[in-house]
């Protein structure tokens, strides 16, 4: 059987611990180091925000999408990139 080698994290990856935005970026996964709120997440095609805001996220937690922008309420993420050169 072949397989296919996971690349998440290919194109680099950011630590996030604070409430700064995180925009610039297309971000095509983020895991939860620990249980996180997301005052905004947005999505490429859609934004995720109210209800989201008080939804917390459990450690070890990985949502996959094209997120353009986000901002942690609380909690401690890593941010994949979708690309390279970004």
């Amino acid at each position: 059987m072949n397989r296919v080698p996971n690349q998440l994290g290919r194109y680099g990856s950011k630590l996030v611990t604070g409430t700064v935005a995180q925009s610039g970026t297309v971000w095509c996964a983020i895991q939860m180091v620990s249980a996180t709120v997301f005052a905004t997440l947005t999505c490429s095609d859609m934004s995720r925000s109210g209800t989201l805001a008080s939804a917390s996220f459990p450690a070890d937690m990985i949502i996959y999408g094209g997120f353009t922008d986000f901002t942690l309420t609380s909690g401690t993420v890593i941010a994949y990139k979708a690309g390279a050169n970004q």
